[in-house]
């Protein structure tokens, strides 16, 4: 329970800050800030008003927080004239408050990654070779060739995990190898006559390009042998294989990794990068799916995605596994994602009132009509991405507390 309460409270931060970001950029832009609000509506109570006669409210829902400028509603006609107005605001201005908001989750992350490579820490994950992340060096998410050369992995440990052998513990019933009839169970011995192991065997199937693979296995005492043909744009298999627990196998010669600040500071941006991508990567696959208007696809792709349940499931897990390093971590990984998910170009979110901003200015489209429009197609866009969210919370609560609602469930 401390967990959770916890959670929701460095979530809440996590709002908050971003929030924060926008009321600077405004105070500092000459742009009046009507309210700075500590979760969402309905109101509790109005905490105090400063000298500038921003209001500082308290809201019911825990949900994070808002900033609500002058001039932003469509109702008083007379604020879009104000010399203090958003809407009367410099362009320039206008693109500082907007992306403030983005840039002070992402110092956030910065920060805590900051902290935790400095403070001393373990790989959240070991990944793959051939995954998007591995193309980014990263402390936090590294591959073995990457602790290897950094000597966090010895030489008696790698030839430790040459010797494991690669076992097959999942084909996806769609694959390639489940027609090919590889089942589970099977242990990889050769592919294209190159023997592989726990240690190779990411890099060989990365390397494989295109034209005729031939692969070796072992199922139970016997030798099989299947060959297939790959085209030029991809060559998937669709298994899944026994991951090596570097960790848990002891084969660091420090079991922490921990960086003086200087190098953490510089690692800490590398991990946003390598984190970025792979966030991206995800959204692509993602948006690719939901706009294929294929119902089993679109499901799959939302039965992927998770709310502020699930992050409190999440986090509390990591918390009571691994300790406050792999929170923290998981805290930066939720701030980048806020910020990355806000610079979307969708109406409602910064970066479609960002792309709003530009139509603005290179169309030279007058100010009140134009934000007036705007206004209602971000509200709509507000009430779709609301409901999306609790769709996902209902989800969360089926996932991850067993709550039975109809059409979820």
């Amino acid at each position: 329970m401390l967990v959770i309460i916890i959670w929701i409270l460095v979530f809440m931060g996590l709002v908050l800050g971003h929030e924060l970001g926008h009321f600077i950029a405004a105070k500092r832009s000459g742009v009046k800030v009507l309210e700075f609000g500590i979760g969402l509506p309905p109101k509790v109570c109005t905490l105090w008003k400063d000298k500038s006669w921003t209001a500082y409210t308290l809201n019911r829902l825990p949900l994070g927080g808002f900033v609500r400028l002058k001039g932003e509603d469509p109702d008083v006609q007379e604020d879009f004239h104000a010399k203090d107005s958003f809407i009367k605001a410099k362009i320039w201005r206008k693109i500082i408050i907007l992306l403030a908001g983005v840039t002070s989750n992402v110092i956030l992350a910065w920060i805590l990654f900051t902290v935790i490579l400095t403070a001393g820490t373990r790989p959240i994950v070991v990944v793959s070779e051939n995954s998007i992340q591995a193309q980014h060096a990263s402390y936090l998410f590294p591959t073995k060739t990457f602790l290897y050369q950094k000597w966090y992995i010895s030489d008696t440990a790698k030839q430790q995990i040459e010797n494991i052998p690669v076992t097959i513990e999942d084909v996806q019933s769609w694959s390639l190898a489940s027609t090919l009839d590889i089942k589970t169970g099977d242990i990889i011995l050769s592919i294209n006559k190159m023997k592989v192991n726990a240690w190779n065997v990411d890099t060989v199937l990365k390397n494989i390009s295109w034209g005729k693979v031939d692969l070796a296995v072992q199922r139970k005492h016997k030798m099989l042998a299947f060959s297939w043909a790959c085209g030029l744009d991809h060559c998937e298999l669709g298994i899944a294989y026994t991951g090596i627990d570097i960790s848990a196998m002891g084969l660091f010669k420090d079991q922490r990794i921990k960086l003086p600040l200087g190098t953490a500071m510089l690692w800490g941006l590398k991990e946003i990068g390598s984190e970025t991508a792979a966030t991206f990567n995800v959204l692509w696959t993602l948006g690719k799916w939901l706009l294929s208007f294929q119902r089993v696809k679109i499901s799959q792709q939302l039965n992927k995605m998770t709310g502020p349940v699930g992050a409190i499931k999440i986090g509390g897990m990591l918390y009571d596994e691994w300790g406050w390093t792999f929170f923290l971590a998981f805290a930066a990984m939720i701030s980048l994602a806020l910020a990355i998910f806000n610079v979307l170009p969708i109406p409602a979110l910064d970066g479609g009132r960002l792309l709003g901003v530009l139509i603005q200015g290179i169309g030279k489209l007058k100010p009140e009509k134009y934000f007036t429009i705007e206004s209602y197609i971000n509200m709509i866009f507000f009430i779709l991405l609301l409901v999306l969210g609790v769709y996902i919370i209902f989800k969360d609560l089926v996932t991850f507390r067993g709550v039975k609602i109809p059409f979820l469930s």
